[in-house]
């Protein structure tokens, strides 16, 4: 009998004392709902639950030597997660909100991207570090 496939359970994102990482989650309809100290770890996690629907993982492989993830991989040294991406309704309303709430956004409009979607970045600068893609299915 074969294995059940692995699904994702969560994704460990180290952040620094003030990140607004869960800030822009919110946002995005992403709250917080629960702490919990681990002491052995050192190291206190929140959770928050993502929606039960079906992800994928992306692989990306660069063309090009001049390309964003070309100069990621030459940066890091190693393959690694280069960026977390939330399907939204509305592209332009969530935008509107992530700037409202003090989020810069790495384009001034949303550009097509992959799997026939309209996207834009959050600029790590803004959210502690971390990429995250807003998507939105055209």
């Amino acid at each position: 009998m074969a294995n059940k496939p692995a699904y994702l359970d969560h994704i460990g994102i180290a952040v620094t004392p003030g990140s607004r990482l869960a800030a822009a989650l919110a946002v995005l309809g992403l709250p917080v709902t629960g702490q919990e100290r681990v002491e052995r770890e050192k190291v206190d996690t929140e959770w928050i639950p993502l929606p039960l629907q079906q992800g994928s993982v992306e692989l990306l492989q660069p063309t090009d030597a001049s390309s964003v993830i070309a100069k990621f991989l030459e940066k890091t040294g190693r393959d690694g997660i280069h960026h977390l991406s939330f399907r939204v309704e509305d592209i332009q309303a969530t935008s509107q909100a992530l700037e409202a709430a003090g989020f810069r956004l790495i384009y001034p409009a949303p550009k097509p991207g992959a799997h026939g979607c309209l996207v834009n970045f959050l600029h790590p600068q803004t959210t502690g570090g971390v990429l995250l893609e807003i998507s939105e299915k055209n």
